[in-house]
């Protein structure tokens, strides 16, 4: 007894899985076949930009708690733009992960 997926007749065979950096379907769009990805860019700007937002965080937090009542600007103005910071900095490193996961997939193993 052979498995069949869902739909598929019996005695068609079954298409052989992609080899890796194949089409699971064929092209359809008019995108260039030479098209590269912005990985590249991608991990330089989050390289870059991740421990500038951290900075940035570490700066507005000691500001914020170096402030008296009355100062300008107040607590509340540099914990938001705390928040804020810790935000980008979040979502810069969440995107450097990602990249370096998708880079390190993408690549062939080292032969020896």
């Amino acid at each position: 007894m052979t498995l069949r997926r869902p739909g598929q007749r019996a005695g068609t065979p079954r298409p052989e899985p992609p080899q890796p950096f194949e089409r699971y379907w064929s092209r359809t769009g008019t995108e260039p076949v030479t098209a590269r990805s912005a990985m590249g860019v991608r991990l330089i700007l989050a390289a870059l930009f991740t421990p500038v937002f951290l900075a940035g965080t570490a700066l507005f937090w000691f500001w914020a708690t170096q402030t008296g009542p009355g100062d300008v600007p107040g607590a509340d103005s540099l914990q938001t733009l705390t928040a804020i910071c810790a935000g980008l900095s979040l979502f810069a490193l969440t995107d450097l992960i990602i990249v370096l996961r998708r880079r390190r997939r993408r690549r062939p193993p080292p032969s020896r």
